[in-house]
């Protein structure tokens, strides 16, 4: 019993702890699984079994029932002086019930290739729906670092407020020895009040990320959430680029090369089989004044053996449509060339920003030390000190700054090659 209330407990645990913490990659996996864009693959698979349906239709009998009464001012009769002649003379009212059928026996390959139009069809929607799904990993890599800065400099700004803490009961305590005035224990107090007021104003930026991450990823997220830094360090120089956009451009290619299959077979012989069964007034003997059973069957021809080059043009048509589609592609990779090489610099900029911030916060921290000490000791004022503490701070805000720069431009770089 207790080893089972103990793996209850850790279970509850960490799924607490789980849900204090979040990674980019949860955040992102999560956002693209539960966004309302997700049901158009199942919506486009719907309409295409049913597109397919109707289409295998046209191999199955068509029955029509027909009916019509008319009544004619005149009909065909003919009069003669002779009894031996004497034809006799159908009636001006007239009707007809009948049951028509019709059963494709040959299509040419029309049905074939209607299907696979609506198959690449399918295709070029789910591809589409993809494409649009992956821009989210851009939105959530924005948001997502907007609230890591908002984390760091939190974080930077509670060591200071723990150092000036630590400075101001020392120099409290030279107060009363009668060492220090008591303007230099006023004025760290005051910049306490002004870091803890800094506090608040990163707090307020965070939760304001976090809302709108929480959004994105259709779940609540509570203020205390601590967000990780990806541990994203690999920058490959001749990546396989693997973005959705490419796979999108090859359906819609597939999609019109079947569209000009199609257009051509529609050209093909058409053959099929039709017969009427009925009963009406008159018969098919029009020389018989009385209601008869009717019926016909036979055999029908369809074949298009001229249109006025309509086939040729609208080939030409889909031959410049898929020129237009390789011109997307073109473009597409022009930009995303670009826009990877602006982030290759991005990332060796910070790389080079980041190699100086350590030496500027060990000189920061070196003149920090010295005034600390001075103000201990009387010889320059708290002002002072607090003049070089929030040089340190800002170093090393600074190289805060330049690290998750870094991260997100790596990020960023992952995701415009498809990692």
């Amino acid at each position: 019993m207790k080893k089972f209330v103990l793996i209850v407990f850790t279970i509850l645990y960490g799924n607490l702890y789980a849900q204090d913490t979040l990674n980019l990659q949860y955040c992102r996996q999560r956002t693209i699984a539960t966004y309302p864009l997700n049901k158009d693959f199942e919506n486009n698979l719907k309409a295409n079994r049913l597109k397919i349906k109707n289409i295998k239709t046209i191999y199955y009998p068509v029955l029509n029932l027909t009916g019509q009464y008319i009544h004619v001012s005149d009909v065909p009769h003919y009069v003669s002086d002779n009894p031996m002649l004497q034809i006799p003379v159908i009636g001006n009212d007239q009707y007809k019930i009948m049951l028509e059928a019709k059963q494709v026996l040959f299509d040419g390959g029309l049905t074939k290739k209607q299907k696979t139009l609506e198959e690449s069809t399918l295709a070029v929607q789910n591809k589409n729906t993809k494409v649009k799904l992956y821009t989210l990993n851009e939105q959530i890599n924005d948001v997502y670092f907007l609230i890591l800065l908002f984390q760091e400099q939190k974080r930077l700004l509670e060591l200071t407020r723990k150092t000036l803490n630590e400075q101001l009961k020392i120099v409290q305590s030279g107060v009363k020895n009668g060492v220090l005035l008591p303007g230099d224990a006023d004025v760290l107090t005051a910049e306490i009040l002004k870091t803890e007021q800094n506090i608040s104003e990163l707090d307020a930026g965070k939760n304001s990320g976090l809302e709108i991450l929480a959004n994105l990823m259709d779940t609540t997220i509570s203020p205390e959430t601590y967000l990780k830094l990806p541990q994203i360090t690999a920058v490959p120089e001749n990546p396989v680029i693997k973005r959705p956009e490419y796979d999108l451009f090859s359906a819609q290619q597939k999609q019109l090369q079947n569209s000009a299959e199609l257009n051509q077979v529609k050209r093909f012989p058409y053959i099929a089989a039709f017969g009427t069964f009925g009963y009406g007034y008159p018969g098919l003997n029009m020389l018989q004044d009385q209601a008869d059973i009717i019926y016909t069957f036979g055999l029908n021809l369809s074949w298009t053996i001229w249109d006025w080059n309509k086939t040729k043009r609208e080939k030409q048509i889909f031959a410049i449509q898929q020129d237009m589609v390789n011109t997307q592609k073109e473009v597409f990779n022009k930009n995303l060339q670009t826009a990877i090489s602006k982030e290759k610099s991005e990332i060796k900029k910070m790389n080079d920003l980041l190699t100086k911030d350590e030496k500027i916060i060990e000189i920061r921290q070196r003149i920090s030390k010295t005034k600390a000490s001075q103000l201990r000791n009387g010889v320059i004022t708290s002002s002072e000190y607090i003049r070089e503490l929030n040089n340190e701070t800002m170093a090393k805000v600074n190289r805060s700054l330049h690290k998750i720069q870094r991260l997100q431009a790596i990020v960023k770089y992952n995701t415009l090659i498809g990692r």
